[in-house]
C-alpha cells in the first residue's frame, strides 16, 4: 500500500469519526435520556477520534490530505447543527486555526527529536486542540434546549443547605422581629396577622400553614425571591451553565489528555507491527560554531 493511500485512509477515518462524535453531541443535547450503554458508545466513540486526529497529525505528510479531511469532519457538523450558524462558524474556525497549529507543533516536535518520545510530541498540540473543542462543545450546549429549560425550572435551594447557610444570621434576623420574639422556631400565624398572611397567599403565592415557624417563612420567601427575578437575569443562566461545562471539561482533560495519548501510543505499536506505519533512522546536517 503506498503511502498515498495510506494518507487518505488516515484522513478518511477523522472524516468518520468526527461525523459519528457529532452525531452522538447532537443526541446528547437535543434527545437525552441517554442509557450507560450510549454513554460509553459515546466516549469510545470520541477517544478513537482524538486518537485518529493525534495519528493524522503526526503521520500526514501532506497538508492538503489533513487539512482538508479536517475540514470535511467539520463540514459533517452542519449535519446535525444548524440552528446559529453564525456562532458555530466562529467555533468551527477556531477550531480549525488552533487544529493547524496543534498539527505544526507536533511535527516541529517530532522533527527535533533525536530518539522519538510520542508523549512530548503529542503534548504539544493535543491541549490547545481540546481546549478549543471544548469550546465548540460548550457553545453547542449554549444554544440546545436544555439550559433554557433549566432557566425556566422553578428554582428551590435544598432545606438543609438553607438551613446551613442562615444559621450566622440568625441573631441580625431576630434583632429585627417585633418585641418578644427572639428565636426563629416561633410560629409565623401567631406574629402575623390574618391579613398579612391572606396578602402573602394572593399577592405572592406563599402560603402560610398552621405550625410553620418563621424560618419556614424565611424560606419561602427566599425561595419566592429567586423565582421571581427578572428575565434579564436568567438569561445568565445558560450562559453559566456553558461556561461551567467548559470548565469541566478542561478539569477532566488533565486525566483525558494523557489517556489518549497512551491509547494514540498503543494504536502507533499496532500499526508499527502491521508495517503501516515505519519509523526511520535519518542522518540531518547541523550547523555549528567553534572556536
Amino acid at each position: 500500500m503506498s503511502t498515498l493511500h495510506k494518507q487518505i485512509i488516515l484522513g478518511f477515518s477523522v472524516i468518520l469519526l468526527g461525523a459519528f462524535f457529532w452525531y452522538f453531541l447532537r443526541y446528547v443535547f437535543y434527545v437525552g435520556h441517554l442509557t450507560a450503554g450510549c454513554w460509553v458508545a459515546g466516549g469510545i466513540l470520541f477517544l478513537l477520534w482524538i486518537i485518529a486526529l493525534n495519528l493524522a497529525m503526526l503521520l500526514i505528510d501532506d497538508n492538503k490530505i489533513l487539512y482538508s479531511s479536517f475540514l470535511v469532519a467539520l463540514g459533517t457538523f452542519v449535519m446535525f447543527f444548524n440552528n446559529e450558524p453564525f456562532y458555530y462558524l466562529a467555533g468551527l474556525i477556531v477550531l480549525f486555526v488552533v487544529f493547524v497549529s496543534a498539527a505544526n507543533a507536533i511535527k516541529r516536535e517530532e522533527e527535533v527529536q533525536v530518539k522519538l518520545s510520542f508523549w512530548r510530541i503529542w503534548q504539544r498540540g493535543l491541549p490547545r486542540l481540546l481546549t478549543a473543542l471544548f469550546i465548540v462543545v460548550a457553545l453547542v450546549y449554549y444554544f440546545s434546549p436544555h439550559p433554557a429549560e433549566i432557566a425556566k425550572r422553578k428554582i428551590e435551594i435544598p432545606r438543609a443547605a438553607f438551613n446551613t447557610i442562615i444559621k450566622p444570621f440568625e441573631s441580625l434576623i431576630i434583632e429585627r422581629l417585633p418585641e418578644g420574639v427572639n428565636n426563629l422556631d416561633a410560629e409565623t400565624n401567631k406574629i402575623l396577622t390574618a391579613k398579612e398572611i391572606t396578602e402573602l397567599k394572593d399577592k405572592y403565592g406563599i402560603e402560610i400553614k398552621p405550625g410553620e415557624t418563621l424560618k419556614d417563612f424565611i424560606y419561602k420567601l427566599v425561595n419566592y425571591q429567586l423565582n421571581s427575578a427578572p428575565d434579564p437575569y436568567k438569561k445568565f443562566i445558560p450562559i453559566g451553565l456553558a461556561i461551567a461545562l467548559f470548565l469541566s471539561l478542561k478539569i477532566v482533560s488533565f486525566i483525558y489528555v494523557p489517556l489518549t495519548i497512551l491509547f494514540s501510543w498503543l494504536i502507533m505499536k499496532i500499526l508499527l507491527a502491521l508495517k503501516f506505519a515505519n519509523i526511520k533512522t535519518e542522518t540531518k546536517e547541523v550547523e555549528t560554531v567553534k572556536l
